[in-house]
């Protein structure tokens, strides 16, 4: 890999760094942009060592919080624009929120009956109920649910009616390797503001390895951070399955500086300039 040179120079920093994943992103992004300004190379082509891919998919972004009229119309101006995955956060608590998220879910699902669905529960499930959730989300078929539980608890869940991805639970020591063997677990989910770059880079290598999904997805970063999280999942050894790297409102509040990878039709491609293509001339 074109950086084992900057694995070295952030050796010293390293006891430092430990438990400070966001900064390492940061420094990692850095030394990922100037190799590649130094090499003529995207960022992606530094990262991943082989030939970069040409484009990955972004995955719509919804909320059961919102009222179901305002959540349909957002579903499908995202499939206007193009998107064919869509990850719904699942932000009601207890059995009667549950019971409202799922009514949503199904009318989400009888209008768009084609489209990806993933559902994210962050984490908010109590083990023994967990189950019993996945066996009544069965008929809506997402592909996964994100974080059912506990991050300490996820390696426990097994096998269930729908498969689950991993999230915060890769940020604790030792999981991300029993998760690898998990019965259930389809996908990690990686964030590398949460991860550091590279250590995201390598999970999602291991995944793929496995059999398992990858998706990458940005923390609402700024414009050069998710122009680093772009590049990674290019830089993949195997296709990501759709990402979270839409553009999101939250750049409003950044300098007005355009993210080259982002393209309209919910596409994330290669930029043509060396390392991020990230700088002033972009705005």
């Amino acid at each position: 890999m074109r950086l084992s040179a900057s694995t070295i120079a952030l050796e010293p920093l390293s006891p430092r760094l430990r438990g400070l994943p966001a900064a390492r992103f940061a420094l990692e992004t850095a030394l990922l942009d100037l190799v590649g300004q130094r090499l003529g190379l995207p960022a992606s082509a530094c990262l991943g060592g082989h030939q970069r891919r040409a484009e990955v998919r972004v995955n719509g972004l919804l909320a059961t919080s919102a009222a179901l009229p305002e959540m349909l119309g957002s579903a499908r101006a995202l499939v206007a624009r193009g998107v064919r995955a869509i990850k719904v956060k699942l932000r009601s608590r207890g059995d009667e929120g549950f019971a409202r998220d799922l009514e949503a879910l199904r009318a989400l699902r009888r209008e768009h009956p084609s489209i990806e669905l993933r559902l994210d529960a962050n984490a908010a499930w109590p083990l023994e109920d967990a189950p019993r959730r996945l066996a009544l989300l069965a008929p809506i078929e997402p592909r996964f649910v994100e974080q059912p539980v506990a991050p300490e608890l996820l390696h426990r869940l097994g096998a269930q009616a729908v498969p689950w991805a991993a999230d915060e639970s890769l940020a604790l020591e030792g999981m991300p390797e029993r998760l690898l063997e998990a019965q259930g677990c389809a996908a990690f989910i990686l964030k590398p503001a949460m991860l550091g770059l590279l250590r995201a880079h390598d999970l999602g290598r291991r995944a793929q390895e496995r059999g398992l999904g990858a998706v990458v997805t940005h923390l609402f970063d700024g414009p050069v951070a998710l122009a680093a999280a772009c590049e990674l999942a290019l830089a993949l050894p195997r296709p990501p399955l759709a990402c979270g790297l839409d553009a999101h409102a939250g750049l409003a509040a950044w300098p007005a500086i355009r993210i080259p990878q982002l393209r309209e039709g919910g596409l994330v491609v290669a930029s043509d300039r060396p390392g991020l293509g990230v700088g002033p001339w972009m705005a």
